[in-house]
């Protein structure tokens, strides 16, 4: 029932926000821009404003053009490309499985046992930061939440698309907040007259502003960290990581470093060693509680969903470049797990190890 609901309201509640932007347009544009200051009664009294009414009305049509162009690009990609896991077989178990997708990794999220996380609704293995959806009944990738206003899934492929949104709807709700209270205000001194359509217009833009700005920081703090909202409710926890390798000798580093006067506050917990072929083993860690694995830096973080570039930044055409996969994983690793596999040989650095011997030996 839930699900219908939601579902429902992911497609009532665009053409209502539609809807709002026409009533809006309409209170300022014409009924303010045309008629209050281009063309004035006579009964009212006042001098006309030509120039004020096609300045607002410029204004307003450049900030509702991105605004528009990012909402058209948000509501397609959500519609044509949710982001969502392909399903399995509903007779397939987990153990019998092929993990051919995730060997190709030099490392990737996985349970004890150093398989990859299951889904025993979708019958599938979970890629690296998907979570299953009640309201689609599909894992998705690099899921953020569902969010009806927008029209379903924010993912992978809509996450940038829905910030961009916010950030316009933001400047956009707040420019005719203040134009239609600055003439309200002007009307009511001059004619002593309030319009109800210029009321609702105000405190239709204010309340969409507040919601838009709030979620538009909220939204980039956690990009800032390279977090998405289911993450973050889970943040605490600790991460178990498959790492392409075999296992370091721990204790020596250990003892080495207390011989040393080190103080020694971090150490790798290794749970097993998974030997998947005769060529490709790998070893199961765990971060440190707290420790976000995809946590770049702030600004390689905003780059992963917004682009490279400051055009990708404010323009809603292009896809983010972190659903474009490598041999290092599913996402890039962040700074704490790349310090993990440097240390101790396994991931990224147990793969460029292997490829200088290579070399050396074929130049030998």
């Amino acid at each position: 029932m839930d699900r219908a609901m939601n579902r429902g309201a992911a497609v009532v509640l665009p053409l209502i926000e539609v809807g709002l932007i026409a009533y809006a347009t309409y209170a300022l544009v014409y009924s303010v821009g045309v008629i209050y200051l281009m063309n004035p009664d006579k009964s009212w009294n006042i001098e006309r404003r030509r120039s004020t009414g096609i300045g607002l009305i410029v204004v307003y049509f450049v900030l509702f053009a991105p605004m528009a162009l990012a909402f058209m690009r948000l509501v397609q990609v959500i519609w044509a490309n949710p982001g969502v896991v392909p399903l399995g077989d509903p007779t397939s178990e987990k153990k019998g499985l092929s993990t051919k997708q995730f060997d190709r990794y030099d490392a990737y999220t996985c349970e004890y046992d150093g398989l990859p996380r299951w889904c025993h609704d979708c019958h599938n293995f979970k890629p690296d930061r998907s979570h299953h959806s009640s309201d689609l009944g599909r894992c998705v990738r690099r899921m953020d939440h569902f969010c009806p206003y927008a029209g379903g899934m924010i993912s992978e492929t809509s996450h940038k698309f829905f910030i961009q949104f916010l950030f316009y709807a933001a400047v956009y709700t707040g420019y005719v907040l203040i134009v239609m209270a600055v003439f309200l205000a002007d009307r009511i001194q001059k004619i002593g007259s309030h319009p109800g359509v210029w009321i609702g217009a105000v405190a239709c833009a204010g309340v969409f502003f507040l919601f838009t700005s709030g979620m538009f920081l909220t939204t980039m703090y956690y990009l800032s960290e390279n977090l998405t909202t289911v993450e973050s409710l889970n943040r605490a926890n600790v991460t178990t990581i498959a790492m392409r390798g075999t296992s370091p000798d721990l204790s020596r580093a250990v003892s080495t470093a207390n011989s040393a006067n080190c103080v020694v506050t971090q150490t790798t917990p290794i749970i097993t060693e998974v030997q998947r072929t005769n060529s490709r083993s790998y070893v199961v860690v765990q971060t440190q509680p707290g420790e976000n694995p995809w946590d770049m830096g702030t600004l390689p973080n905003i780059k992963s969903i917004l682009g490279n570039s400051v055009f990708d930044w404010f323009l809603p055409l292009r896809m983010s470049p972190c659903i474009h996969p490598s041999e290092a994983g599913e996402y890039e690793w962040g700074i704490a797990v790349q310090k993990l596999m440097r240390e101790n040989g396994l991931g990224s650095a147990y793969r460029s190890r292997r490829r200088r011997s290579s070399h050396r030996s074929s130049r030998g």
